[in-house]
């Protein structure tokens, strides 16, 4: 009888956690965002959304001509780990790679009447990811 009421009690104590995951803690959420980083007068133009792994995003300021990208990590936040973002026209090209903790970037050209191509790197769990736009956005 004892036992049958410890295991009654168990499965009951482990139903109750299955059914009520803990919260994201705040080491889950990257803190920076890609507007702040780049800086005011940028609003964002693409991005590519690879939940799980980054955050890769294009910005442009009409004031000054100028593109912004910022890759923003998902995975391993406050962790060193390689990261990079990626800018270029037909005429130059920015790269910022390095093992960041939360971001790499924000990289800077001017773009006014050009296309361009943006990009980024990000390594989850031993595997490199590579994410790189075609030339276009051509304002």
């Amino acid at each position: 009888m004892l036992k049958t009421r410890l295991a009654t009690a168990l499965v009951a104590g482990v139903t109750a956690i299955v059914a009520h995951p803990a919260p994201a803690s705040a080491a889950d959420v990257n803190p920076y965002s890609a507007s702040a980083l780049c800086g005011s007068g940028y609003g964002i133009v693409d991005y590519f959304k690879d939940d799980g792994r980054a955050y890769i995003y294009l910005l442009y300021n009409s004031g000054n001509g100028k593109n912004c990208v910022v890759s923003l990590k998902q995975k391993n936040l406050g962790t060193k780990t390689h990261v990079s973002a990626v800018l270029e026209t037909r005429d130059d090209v920015k790269v910022d790679p390095g093992n960041y903790a939360y971001y790499a970037g924000p990289i800077y050209l001017s773009a006014r009447n050009e296309c361009v191509s943006f990009g980024g790197e990000v390594t989850v769990n031993g595997q490199l990811n590579v994410y790189k736009s075609p030339f276009r956005y051509c304002d």
